[in-house]
């Protein structure tokens, strides 16, 4: 049985050509209406939009304890719903519409 090899984007030459292969890949796999709703989906279920503040965190717990890991987790979770913006062009309104639909998911 032979295994697949998954495709990568340095398979497309240099660097800069990588970085556009790439490019190219995540605006395949994030536009249209399907895309649209795995990246709000994503938003929403990594708290993109819902980031932890300090004051809500001693609010609801009453004790700093917990509030740096809680935090660098949702950053680390942000960063990934972030890298996949970084690979769009979204205009004020889409990412206003990305906003919406996200929190409408959650």
């Amino acid at each position: 049985m032979s295994r697949k090899r998954f495709a990568h984007s340095a398979q497309a030459g240099g660097p800069a050509k990588a970085r556009e292969a790439l490019a190219k890949a995540y605006l395949r796999v994030f536009s249209g209406q399907d895309g649209e709703m795995v990246l709000a989906d994503l938003a929403a279920t990594t708290g993109y939009y819902r980031r932890p503040s300090y004051g809500e965190w001693m609010a609801r717990t009453r004790t700093p304890n917990g509030f740096e890991l809680h935090s660098a987790l949702s950053n680390a979770r942000a960063e990934v719903v972030q890298h996949i913006m970084g690979f769009l062009t979204l205009d004020e309104a889409q990412l206003a519409a990305l906003e919406k639909a996200a929190r409408a998911e959650g």
